[in-house]
């Protein structure tokens, strides 16, 4: 498989760049990142295998750096050996690599919060693998940063873009759902939606929550590496539909999102 700037019907990820360091991927929803270890022989058909089984070899190594959970579309980047899997992940550790996320919350955020942050100790109940905040910060935790800004609010939803400053699971998903706002498609984290019927038509499993920016250092040559991905079409279509729910107020209003088979080349600029 060769690196293509469309998407065609069935295609689980595009390869977006390719070198001998490093490997940038877009997946769609539905795609488990990569296993844990115990899984081995289950569940074969995750991001890293299928990309191992194109890409990967004796030599030619794909190692995982980072995750987007099964739900969520949007950029990843792996490493093609030790060395450069190592530096990304101090990268990624010194909060030197720019994640941006385009989320849509049930619920209208109020008025005067147009940004803000959630920062709070999050940790994993056992054997439920749920995440939650523990305003005592004891126990197996890590303390998870995530800004925010609002895009645009509509009548029952609020679009917004998220900034991680740091890299815990399912912190964007929890963090808005502590605060009230899930995102649309949640299940895990919005009692409220769990067991309950499609949300609005969409197919289970699929969340509004979309990688929209990739920014990082190359840790072979040090240039800076930006890419950037549009909704993909079924997150159109579902912001489409919960516009028409009634009037709606914006701060600024989004440049209109490309189609999914648009040209979408690499930028190499320092991330903003």
């Amino acid at each position: 498989m060769g690196l293509r700037a469309k998407w065609r019907k069935g295609d689980l990820f595009l390869v977006r760049h390719r070198d001998a360091a490093v490997l940038v991927v877009e997946k769609t929803a539905g795609l488990l990142t990569h296993g844990r270890p115990s899984d081995r022989g289950k569940d074969k058909e995750n991001l890293l295998s299928l990309l191992r089984a194109s890409w990967g070899g004796r030599r030619n190594l794909i190692l995982p750096v980072h995750r987007l959970d099964r739900p969520v579309s949007g950029l990843l980047v792996f490493a093609r050996t030790p060395k450069a899997r190592a530096a990304l992940i101090a990268d990624f550790a010194k909060k030197d690599v720019e994640r941006r996320y385009l989320a849509l919350v049930k619920g209208r955020m109020p008025e005067d919060q147009d940004r803000g942050t959630f920062r709070s100790w999050l940790k994993t109940d056992e054997p439920s693998l749920r995440i939650h905040s523990d305003p005592e910060e004891k126990g197996r935790g890590r303390v998870a940063v995530t800004h925010y800004r609002v895009l645009e609010r509509l009548k029952n939803a609020t679009f917004v873009e998220v900034r991680l400053e740091t890299g815990v699971r399912n912190q964007i998903r929890v963090h808005f759902s502590e605060a009230g706002f899930p995102l649309l498609g949640e299940r895990m984290y919005d009692d409220t939606a769990r067991n309950q019927a499609r949300f609005r038509g969409q197919r289970a499993g699929r969340i509004f929550l979309h990688a929209a920016t990739l920014g990082f250092r190359h840790p072979t040559t040090g240039e800076q590496l930006r890419f950037e991905s549009p909704l993909p079409e079924d997150l159109q279509g579902w912001l489409s539909r919960m516009r028409r729910d009634g009037p709606r107020t914006t701060e600024e209003t989004p440049r209109s999102p490309r189609p999914r088979g648009g040209r979408r080349g690499r930028t190499a600029t320092r991330p903003s």
